[in-house]
């Protein structure tokens, strides 16, 4: 049995007196190490880096609370932004091992993150483009333009709930509004929380919304793809 590893290390090393009590909350839920560097500052990395971190509930007998990658990245913009000009950018360079030489153990990424925005690069989608280029001929944009010629978006659910929007190219869809529209509303007590959303035929349907974030994706979104249209999905 083989076992897939990633570790991850952040730029530059942080004043301590950016990171509050629920900074360091939130960044300790992803397994994050915030080691001290000299006298004032946080160095920050991860032995096993997971894309979900786990909250406790600070109520009694709460539900664990469950994080996504876009949670973490905002955080570290909302220091960023208090930091009036102190921290302007803040990096994570990631490198993916196997304990076996499987072909699909080995990579890496890096992710950049600024006040008001968040850039990926990955190895896997570069290496994507230029063996697609390989076999079919068609050289396109070389490695200063490593944005993927086909733009895929996926949905995450697990039991029937939306767990995550991810993308091979979240960079491109900065912009893009992602609203979860939920007409499941029992158990929602207050009426304020009920959003009215008007139907194809007049009617007006009461649901549950909210906004959702689209991150990089950890799994290849083409291969996916791929399969789906072979199997005439």
């Amino acid at each position: 049995m083989a076992d897939y590893m990633n570790q991850s290390v952040f730029q530059p090393t942080i004043p301590k007196h950016l990171i509050n009590d629920e900074d360091r909350r939130i960044i300790e839920a992803f397994g994050i190490t915030l080691e001290t560097s000299g006298e004032d500052k946080f160095y920050l990395y991860a032995d096993e880096w997971c894309c979900n971190g786990y909250l406790d509930s600070e109520e009694p007998d709460g539900e664990e609370i469950e994080l996504g990658e876009d949670d973490l990245f905002s955080r570290f913009q909302e220091i960023i932004r208090r930091s009036n000009g102190e921290l302007n950018w803040i990096s994570k360079e990631s490198a993916d091992t196997c304990s076996r030489m499987r072909p699909d153990g080995f990579g890496g990424g890096a992710v950049f993150i600024s006040a008001d925005d968040i850039q990926y690069s990955f190895t896997s989608q570069w290496l994507e483009e230029r063996i697609s280029e390989a076999e079919t001929g068609n050289i396109g944009p070389r490695a200063e333009d490593s944005s993927p010629s086909k733009l895929i978006v996926g949905v995450v659910l697990e039991g029937g709930l939306v767990q995550s929007i991810v993308s091979n190219a979240p960079e491109l869809v900065t912009d893009m509004d992602v609203i979860i529209i939920d007409y499941d509303v029992e158990g929602v007590v207050d009426e304020e929380d009920l959003l009215n959303v008007p139907q194809s035929n007049g009617d007006i349907a009461r649901a549950v919304g909210r906004f959702e974030s689209i991150s990089e994706s950890g799994i290849n979104l083409k291969i996916i793809l791929d399969q789906m249209k072979e199997r005439g999905w």
